[in-house]
C-alpha cells in the first residue's frame, strides 16, 4: 500500500505538493483529518529514496481503493460496461489499469498486474474489438488520440529502444522505409507518432515506438539547472545524449556548447526537435549520431571551428546500468583539453550507475570508482557528491557520482 504524509505546518503544503508533482508521486486529493493536513502519495515501501526525502513528515499507509470519483478511467469504463450489460464487468474492472501518464497525444498506461494485456481484457477485445471502448475513453482526455502500454526496455539494447511498448489504439507509424531503425528518412520521421512533455520548464520530444522516455530523471535535470553555476559560458560533453534528457538542461543553464553523442538516430532527431521547441540556438548543440568512441576525433575537429580554445567543464556519462565503458573516454577528453593554453582547472565527471544499496551504505562504490579512475596518475580525482536519483529495482539505486578531476 502507498504512503500518505501528515502535515502540521500548512506553510509546507504548497512546496510539498510541487515536489511530489515534480517526481510524479502526488495523488489527489489533499484533505483534512482534524488538525492535520493529509497529502497522499504513490510512494511504496520499495521506493526507499523517496521515503528518505520525506522523512521529516509523519506518514501512514492508506488503502488505495478503486477511486472512481477521482479516476476518469475507472469511471468511464464502468459506465461503458454497464451500458452494455457486460456479464464479466467485475473481472474486467478488477483488471483495469488505473495508473497512466499523459504525453500528448498519447495516453500511456503503466505496466502492472492490472493491465489491458491481462486475459479478461484480451478476451473482451477479441470478442468486441477495442476501437469503440478506446474512442469513448479518449473523449475524456481532450487532445489525446493514441493509447499504449509502457513495457520495460531490453536491458542489453545499447540503443535503449522501447521494443516492448504495446500500442492499443491509434496509428503509431505508417509506410516506413526498410531501414527505419538504423537509417530513418525524413519521411519516416514524419510518418510516426511524436510525444512531448514539459519538465522544469523544458520541452522534451520523442517517438515512443523508437525511443524511451524516463520521467524519473526529473530531479537530476533540476539539479543541473540549480546547482552548477559554472555551466554558464563553458562547454559540456554528453557521451550518452539520448533524446536530450540532460543535454537540454545544460543548454538552458547557459552552456556555451554541448557536444552530444548518441547511437539511436530517432533519439538524435528527438534532440533536434527539443532544441527547436526550447528556442535554443542550434549552433550551440553539436549532435553526433555515432559511437562515442569517436569523441576525441570529433572534439579535435570541432575545436578548429571555434574562436579560442575549448572550455569543457562538465562531462555527462548517463548510461545505465553502467557508464564505466566511457570513463576512459572522459579521461582522454580531459587530457586532450590540457593541451590548450588555459584549460579549466577542474572538470567534473557526472557518472551514472545502478548500484546496490549495500555498496552505497559502506561507501565502497565511491571508493572503488575513485580507485579505478586514479590509475590515471596525471590527474587527481575527488568524489564531490553522490546523488541518489531513483530506485531502479529492489535495493538497487540509480545514482550520479560527481567527480572533480584536476591536474596534479
Amino acid at each position: 500500500m502507498p504512503w500518505e504524509l501528515l502535515v502540521t505546518d500548512t506553510r509546507l503544503i504548497k512546496s510539498l505538493k510541487n515536489q511530489l508533482e515534480l517526481e510524479g508521486k502526488f495523488v489527489r486529493p489533499i484533505y483534512r483529518d482534524g488538525d492535520i493536513t493529509v497529502v497522499r502519495t504513490s510512494i511504496e515501501d520499495h521506493d526507499e529514496e523517496c521515503l528518505h526525502r520525506y522523512e521529516q513528515f509523519t506518514r501512514r499507509k492508506y488503502h488505495q481503493e478503486l477511486p472512481e470519483s477521482a479516476n476518469v478511467v475507472a469511471q468511464c469504463t464502468r459506465k461503458f460496461l454497464e451500458a452494455r450489460d457486460e456479464p464479466k464487468q467485475k473481472e474486467l474492472m478488477d483488471s483495469l489499469p488505473l495508473r497512466y501518464s499523459i504525453y500528448p497525444p498519447l495516453l500511456l498506461f503503466n505496466n502492472s498486474s492490472r493491465s489491458f494485456a491481462s486475459r479478461p481484457w484480451q478476451e473482451y477485445f477479441q470478442q468486441h474489438g477495442p476501437e469503440l471502448y478506446f474512442e469513448q475513453l479518449l473523449q475524456h482526455f481532450p487532445g489525446l488520440t493514441h493509447v499504449a502500454i509502457n513495457m520495460p526496455i531490453v536491458e542489453s539494447d545499447v540503443m535503449r529502444r522501447p521494443f516492448n511498448i504495446q500500442p492499443l489504439h491509434g496509428q503509431f507509424n505508417r509506410d516506413l522505409s526498410a531501414q527505419f531503425w538504423v537509417s530513418p528518412t525524413a519521411q519516416d520521421f514524419q510518418n510516426t507518432l511524436w510525444c512531448q512533455t514539459i519538465q522544469n520548464g523544458i520541452q522534451q520530444h520523442w517517438a515512443p515506438m523508437f525511443t524511451m522516455f524516463s520521467r524519473g530523471n526529473v530531479t537530476e535535470k533540476k539539479r543541473i539547472l540549480d546547482t552548477f553555476e559554472d555551466i554558464e559560458g563553458n562547454d559540456v560533453v554528453d557521451l550518452y545524449a539520448g533524446i536530450g534528457y540532460f543535454t537540454l538542461s545544460y543548454l538552458k543553464r547557459g552552456a556555451r556548447n554541448c557536444l552530444c553523442f548518441e547511437l539511436n538516430p530517432w533519439s538524435t532527431e528527438a534532440l533536434r526537435r527539443g532544441i527547436v521547441a526550447n528556442k535554443i540556438d542550434p549552433r550551440t548543440c553539436h549532435i553526433y549520431n555515432e559511437d562515442n568512441v569517436n569523441c576525441i576525433r570529433r572534439i579535435e575537429q570541432w575545436a578548429h571551428t571555434i574562436d579560442g580554445d575549448p572550455r569543457i567543464r562538465h562531462i555527462n556519462l548517463g548510461l545505465l546500468p553502467s557508464s564505466k565503458k566511457a570513463w576512459p573516454l572522459a579521461q582522454a577528453i580531459i587530457s586532450l583539453q590540457r593541451k590548450c593554453a588555459n584549460p579549466p582547472a577542474v572538470v567534473t565527471m557526472h557518472i551514472h550507475e545502478n548500484v546496490h544499496i549495500n555498496l552505497l551504505n559502506n561507501e565502497s562504490f565511491i571508493q572503488d570508482t575513485i580507485a579505478i579512475l586514479s590509475q590515471d596518475s596525471s590527474s587527481s580525482y575527488i568524489a564531490r557528491h553522490l546523488e541518489k536519483i531513483k530506485t531502479f529495482a529492489p535495493d538497487v539505486w540509480h545514482v550520479c557520482l560527481d567527480v572533480d578531476v584536476a591536474s596534479h
